[in-house]
């Protein structure tokens, strides 16, 4: 495989972080990992089997080096349950599950060739265990969505995968893979005549797989499950925060009726942060450091896990917050009609979402969460952010980890605030005061217009639809500079045109000579699809019927000037106007 480095050198590395963090690590072999006598399980937080052809083509070569101590990665297993009788593998099912299915594919090989014992022996030894009964138990026991498929058609010797029907994409994947490494081993031992050396190559790659080295970490408390797969190098699929707290609610909730409402919620939750292209530990930790305290994302599971008593009430509240969350990110007007200045509310947002800052969301959650609660109008601080926004993140691009703590602390303020504050007159005094507190700390790192005026002369078009979005939205704000601002412009019926062409040899211009300046600011406006695709790169003074034959205020007022300027646009024009829209957007339209 592609981590092929020395085990000695990672158990070094191991020794050093064990000094630090409660678990031991060493290396040993995948079959001492299956002979345990404790049943492996899967948390149900991990995601299902994901190998594909590229990782199983890898362990194939493993098993085929002629390396003796090869090393296959490393497992992660959390022994704070061992007294239940189970281990749980934090890291390490991938392997621990490829490995099955090839001792499997062996165990059955033997079984056509009628090899009891050896095929008994495989079975026993490292896939299932027995009772004095006959009675099988699996040694490794899967997550929900693999379990009865790989019981069924991997685990269980007496069932024919060949034939079987896959339901899933995961199912499919591990039929795949069982059959991908079938084919690689009877290209080896079709060959061969002879039974009893057919028999000797298939123990030699037995052996070979359960011979593989590893490294095994031993964990005593989940709580240190995280920072460890943060620090090791694993071939699995990436374990987050998410996935930990899903395996930590379910733990902590035992009442049957509760848990199944937990797993129905959390179901829902993923279904609400899936829907917004955001990740989910993102969106619980802004959750988290809006209402409890501001941590890190790598020290939110042990914070989450001490400070929280009543977890049902928790993930009840998470899924709350989940529907505001998906609202913000992807909800319209409509979404907004219960909340007092909702349709002003939402445009603020719908703005904060073309500039792709997020770090606001920590204090914009509670707010929502909790709009029917307080009795204030919140459509002037939500525009103060966007305002603040567009003039740190996105024109001066101010660092965020300080902005995001400021939210967070205010957003704490607020949550306390209404669970404090029953009394509607004290909870709107306690508000005003809290978000007066926050306008003047944003004020104190809220950029000088110097810096602003730089950063805003390097906006540029660039082919990607979020940049696309983005100058629209300035342009829009400008042209409400110039209008009522009632009526809003339809981002999916205009286009940015550039008056300048990029190709500009109707102008009796190059490419490279107009590359440096035709793409800034200053040479677009915004016009209406059917106009803009009849404007083209059409010269100045044959472009300026169309510019002029539109409804977008600034669009008319630029095109009128360029007409009493004798139909002259220029690189000087453009750069003078950018930098007169800098002015104008830091006095007039961005300003608090």
């Amino acid at each position: 495989m592609s981590d092929k480095f020395s085990v000695s050198l990672l158990y070094q590395k191991n020794k050093k972080m064990n000094e630090k963090l409660d678990f031991k690590a060493g290396d040993t072999k995948i079959k001492s990992i299956l002979s345990k006598s404790e049943i492996l399980k899967i948390p149900p937080y991990q995601r299902p089997y994901s190998w594909k052809e590229e990782q199983i083509n890898d362990f194939w070569n493993d098993i085929n080096t002629d390396d003796q101590t090869f090393f296959l990665g490393s497992i992660i297993l959390n022994k704070e349950e061992e007294k239940k009788g189970f281990i749980e593998v934090i890291d390490g099912q991938q392997r621990l599950l490829t490995t099955t299915m090839f001792l499997a594919l062996i165990r059955n090989i033997f079984i056509e060739m009628d090899e009891t014992i050896l095929s008994k022996a495989i079975q026993s030894n490292f896939i299932a265990f027995q009772d004095i009964d006959g009675n099988e138990t699996y040694k490794i026991q899967t997550g929900d969505k693999t379990a009865k498929y790989f019981e069924n058609y991997i685990q269980n010797s007496e069932n024919d995968i060949e034939n079987s029907k896959t339901n899933s994409k995961e199912e499919l994947r591990i039929k795949k893979n069982y059959n991908l490494l079938k084919k690689k081993i009877f290209e080896i031992i079709d060959p061969i005549q002879a039974a009893d050396k057919k028999i000797e190559k298939l123990k030699e790659l037995r052996n070979k797989v359960v011979n593989l080295v590893v490294i095994e970490m031993e964990i005593f408390s989940d709580e240190v499950a995280y920072e460890i797969f943060e620090t090791v190098n694993a071939r699995g699929a990436d374990l987050t925060v998410a996935d930990l707290l899903k395996n930590l609610i379910f733990k902590k909730i035992v009442d049957r009726k509760e848990k199944d409402e937990s797993k129905r919620l959390w179901s829902e939750i993923e279904t609400n942060i899936e829907a917004t292209g955001s990740e989910l530990k993102k969106f619980i930790r802004y959750y988290w450091i809006g209402k409890h305290k501001f941590v890190t994302e790598k020290k939110l599971y042990v914070d989450v896990k001490n400070t929280i008593k009543d977890w049902y009430g928790f993930i009840k509240d998470l899924h709350s917050s989940s529907i505001w969350y998906n609202i913000l990110m992807e909800g319209t007007d409509k979404d907004f009609s219960e909340v007092k200045a909702g349709s002003k509310i939402y445009r603020s947002i719908f703005a904060i979402r073309l500039m792709n800052v997020s770090q606001c969301y920590t204090l914009l959650l509670p707010i929502l969460c909790n709009h029917d609660t307080i009795p204030l109008n919140f459509s002037k601080v939500v525009k103060y952010i966007e305002l603040f926004t567009f003039k740190y993140s996105v024109i001066c691009k101010g660092p965020g980890n300080s902005v995001e703590k400021l939210y967070s602390k205010y957003a704490i303020q607020i949550t306390h605030a209404v669970l404090s504050n029953k009394d509607s007159n004290k909870l709107l005094k306690k508000m005003d005061w809290i978000l007066n507190e926050l306008k003047n700390d944003l004020l104190q790192i809220s950029p000088e217009k110097e810096s602003f005026i730089e950063g805003f002369k390097k906006l540029k078009y660039r082919n990607s639809e979020a940049t696309r979005r983005l100058l629209k939205y300035i342009l829009e704000e400008f042209n409400d500079d110039l209008t009522t601002g009632e009526t809003r412009i339809d981002f999916d019926k205009v286009n940015l045109e550039h008056i300048l062409p990029q190709n500009p040899t109707k102008w009796n211009l190059t490419k490279k000579e107009v590359e440096e300046y035709v793409n800034c600011l200053g040479n677009l406006c915004l016009l209406h699809k059917d106009k803009n695709s009849g404007a083209g790169n059409s010269p100045i003074n044959k472009k300026i019927k169309f510019l002029l034959d539109t409804e977008i205020k600034s669009t008319k007022e630029l095109s009128n000037e360029i007409k009493m300027n004798n139909f002259i646009w220029n690189e000087d024009l453009i750069y003078k106007r950018q930098k007169e829209m800098a002015d104008l957007a830091f006095d007039k339209i961005w300003k608090y």
